[in-house]
């Protein structure tokens, strides 16, 4: 079996392409975070994480508030 060729230098140059997009992106995220209500915010996560994935067969729900938290005793 033959290994494909991978070019270093092009591999680092997307590594740090890809760190840079990152951090610009935070970036974006914490300023609208910042300048959001609280309401506009919260509705915005609650739909990011009940969004069920373009590839996903199965159904996936988050109720937490249907979860039953043990005290620590």
């Amino acid at each position: 079996m033959r290994l494909p060729e991978i070019n270093l230098q092009e591999l680092e140059k997307i590594k740090r392409e890809n760190f840079r997009e990152r951090l610009e992106f935070q970036d974006r995220y914490v300023r609208w975070m910042k300048m959001t209500n609280n309401a506009t915010w919260s509705s915005a996560q609650k739909a990011m994480i009940n969004k069920k994935p373009a590839n996903s067969t199965r159904r996936v729900y988050h109720n937490h508030s249907a979860t039953k938290r043990r005290s620590r005793n």
